[in-house]
């Protein structure tokens, strides 16, 4: 059995599963509101709760769960279980490597901070700053924050108003004390997507990092972009923003 949570906002939908879930309750329910909201929204974020000895699914169910979450793969942003049964926990941490979106699990007493999570505004964890005057664009990950489709959507956003008034953008400038790698499989993408949108509009592009991975930043990127590309030590700032501002 299948009821929704009430109280959240727009973008989030909630559930709350009871004993066996049942191919009516995603035909009455979640389907028809998960299509109505994305009229409104173009990413959704799910919270699942699901009480007590949960009593599996009916074979009608099973396909429409299928067709629920490969029908809207990409439209899922935060998905939260929250359950105290064991193997699904186990479950969660598995898919969640493959999950286009970030998928967490949280026990039920852990309710309200799952629910916080989900409903969370402001997203992004990266650092921006664009210098208008000279061009030039410095991102600053957070060393122990895993980027998210939220970063590079809010990346974007800034390199896109820069470009709508100039031609290129000068440099960009990468600076993080290690990669912080990414937070999903739809981060990784967005990631992709972003160098793909944006690779030859950027001059130079400056690594600066102590990261192992920076070392083969000008040989795997530079490829991949019609920008020059530099690695830089953590430490050399002040010498990357030097040759970003080169003539």
């Amino acid at each position: 059995m299948l009821t929704l949570i009430d109280g959240l906002p727009d973008h989030v939908i909630g559930i709350r599963i009871t004993d066996k879930l049942r191919a009516d309750d995603y035909e009455k329910q979640l389907i028809p509101l998960v299509n109505e909201r994305l009229e409104k929204h173009r990413k959704l974020d799910f919270l699942c709760c699901i009480d007590g000895e949960w009593k599996g699914m009916e074979a009608g169910a099973v396909w429409q769960d299928l067709r629920l979450g490969l029908g809207r793969i990409g439209h899922w942003a935060r998905l939260a279980i929250v359950t105290d049964i064991g193997w699904m926990e186990n479950a969660v941490k598995l898919f969640s490597v493959f999950s286009p979106g970030e998928l967490r699990h949280f026990d039920s007493d852990d309710y309200d901070e799952a629910r916080d999570w989900v409903c969370e505004s402001g997203r992004a964890r990266i650092g921006i700053a664009l210098d208008a005057d000279t061009g030039i664009l410095v991102l600053e990950p957070a060393a122990d924050k895993a980027l998210s489709e939220d970063d590079f959507e809010a990346v974007g956003k800034a390199i896109g108003h820069y470009l709508e008034d100039h031609e290129r953008l000068r440099g960009i400038m990468i600076h993080s004390r290690r990669f912080p790698g990414w937070r999903s499989m739809g981060a990784l993408f967005a990631h992709l997507k972003f160098v793909s949108s944006v690779h030859d509009r950027i001059e130079r592009l400056a690594v600066v990092t102590s990261s192992p991975l920076g070392s083969i930043a000008d040989h795997v990127l530079d490829p991949l972009m019609l920008a020059k590309v530099r690695k830089f030590d953590y430490d050399e700032r002040d010498q990357a923003m030097a040759w970003l501002k080169e003539p």
